[in-house]
């Protein structure tokens, strides 16, 4: 999944930026996620603005928001392989002779 870079959130950074040092992403489960502030006090990472993302993120509610902020992409689906990019062309190519 990745972010739109142009997204917002309440004035911070992102909450799945602002925890990831500690393995957080969208794919963390949610009785994962309420053992990440031990973590991230082991680690001395605790800051106001992970305390912040945490809050957001064990919310089930403010969870689906930031990921609906999110775009699930494979890109190994979205690169166009040389074939599929020649062929339409040799198509739209005519000439009359």
């Amino acid at each position: 999944m990745i972010k739109d870079p142009e997204t917002n959130w309440d004035g911070g950074p992102f909450p799945y930026d602002a925890i990831a040092e500690v393995g957080v992403t969208p794919w963390t489960t949610h009785a994962a996620l309420q053992d990440i502030p031990f973590e991230l006090l082991a680690r001395h990472l605790m800051t106001p603005v992970a305390q912040r993302a945490w809050d957001d993120l064990r919310s089930v509610r403010r969870r689906m928001l930031a990921e609906l902020l999110l775009y699930d992409v494979d890109l190994a689906d979205d690169i166009p392989t040389p074939e599929a990019t020649t062929r339409p062309l040799d198509d739209l190519i005519a000439f009359d002779v």
